[in-house]
Parts: C-alpha cells; structure tokens; sequence
C-alpha cells in the first residue's frame, strides 16, 4: 500500500500526460515515442490504469505494474477503436497512438451493450452560451466565502442556478442551495445523477469564471431542505482530484471549453 500511494504520488509530478486546450494529450518529461508493455512499471503506468478505469476497461485499482490484466484492458480499449475505423493494431501496448486517445477527452468508453448513458442538453454544433475567465483554483479559492451562494450558469444552455460553497481543498464542494436550484441542477444533468460532466460558468462578485461541474452528488451534507444528500464537486484551472491529488482530464477540458479556449 506504502509503495502504491507513493506511486500515487509521484505521478503529479513525474506524469508524463496532461491535457491540452484542444483536448489532446501532451507527451511531455521524455515520453515521446515510448512504448509501455508488460516490462513497464512506474507512475505513468498507474495514470494509465487510473484512465483504463474510468473508462470501464479495468476493474481493478491501480498498481503500477504493467501485468495481463492491464495487458487486456488496452487491447479491448484498441479494439473499441478499430472497430470504429481507427487503423490500430491490437498488440496490449500503449504506444504514442494508444496514448493519445486514451487522454483524449471523448476517448472511447468501453461498450455497455445498449444501455442508455444520461446526456444533459445541449446545442447540436456545441456552441457555448457563455463563457468566463480562465483563474487559477488557488486564487478563486480566495474570493469564495463559505456558506455564501453562487450563481452558476450551464455554458450550453445558459441555465442558472444557485449553489453553496461549503469549503474543499483541491476543488470546491458546493450544494444546491434550494430544492429550486437542485431542479435545475438535474436538468442540465439529464434530468438525473450520473457522473456526466459540464462546462459552467461561475460568478463571483462580478466576474465570470470558468469551471466544470459534475453531476454526481455525494459525501459530506452540510445544507438542509435542499432536497439532495452530499454535495457536488466543482473543478477550476489547476484543481485536483481528491484521490491521488491528480488532475481530471475531462474537467480539465471542460473549463477551458468554459473559458472559449477550445
């Protein structure tokens, strides 16, 4: 466990992937070309595995040993995209074309035969209602008050909503502020809880700023009556994940989106 979470951490730092405004993947620290395989161990095997996991391919937590289970679950990833037309060859390794799009933010989810996944509203050509600066977490950490509310606008269709800034370290934990505002809230969710996220906006004091908020509501509950248990988590430019202390790769994308970086 010790070496895990060391791994873990280490992968902020040491992880050869982020995000780029475009939605593409950046290799940076050396990673150019290099080809990840069975004989590969290391922090940026666990960011692959933390990927293959949110995308359905692995269902189990993150080692940094690059093993068959890790193995399998990149040649389905590839087979998701040859079969879609992609020329991909389907080998288990993760080399710069399988690296790319599995950091992609609409890379390829694993199938679910049918099942019908919650899409909130949006414009057909996603075009962007409004938009709001791109400002650091650690700086909008500072203009927030807890307990106070915040209007939050949906980019795509400009719905507005209240939500309640109740603290959080890596990313702001907020909560609908009445049963008025959680109506609202689903709407641009589906119209139920899911892990979808979307470009908003929020404004403090003024000022119009870029942020991605999740659907999915959970842990602590701080605000009464409102109609919802838990809360739900709000990402800036430079906020980071709860576990790992890595950043979301979809977030990430979503709030320059908000900030009509895309």
């Amino acid at each position: 466990m010790k070496k895990l979470l060391a791994l873990l951490m280490t992968a902020v730092i040491a992880i050869a992937i982020c995000v780029s405004p475009d939605g593409g993947a950046l290799a940076m620290s050396g990673s150019n070309g290099r080809i990840y395989d069975k004989t590969s161990t290391g922090p940026m095997v666990v960011r692959i595995q933390l990927r293959l996991r949110e995308l359905g391919y692995l269902n189990f937590k993150p080692t940094g040993s690059y093993k068959s289970m890790t193995v399998n679950a990149v040649k389905d990833f590839q087979v998701n995209y040859r079969e879609s037309g992609y020329e991909m060859q389907v080998d288990g390794r993760m080399g710069p074309q399988s690296m790319e799009l599995l950091f992609k933010y609409d890379a390829m989810r694993v199938s679910l035969g049918g099942i019908s996944i919650p899409s909130g509203p949006k414009h057909a050509s996603d075009t962007l209602v409004t938009t709001g600066s791109l400002i650091p977490w650690e700086t909008v950490k500072t203009m927030m008050l807890a307990g106070r509310s915040y209007n939050i606008i949906d980019c795509y269709t400009g719905k507005e909503f209240k939500l309640q800034y109740t603290g959080g370290e890596n990313h702001a934990e907020m909560e609908p502020a009445s049963e008025e505002a959680l109506a609202d809230f689903k709407e641009i969710c589906g119209r139920e809880y899911n892990f979808l996220k979307r470009p908003v906006v929020v404004v403090i004091d003024g000022q119009t700023i870029a942020a991605s908020i999740q659907c999915w509501p959970h842990g602590a509950d701080t605000v009464p009556g409102n109609g919802v248990d838990g809360h739900v988590c709000l990402f800036f430019d430079g906020s980071y994940s709860n576990v790992g202390h890595l950043p979301d790769v979809e977030h990430t994308e979503n709030i320059y989106k908000a900030a009509g970086q895309h």
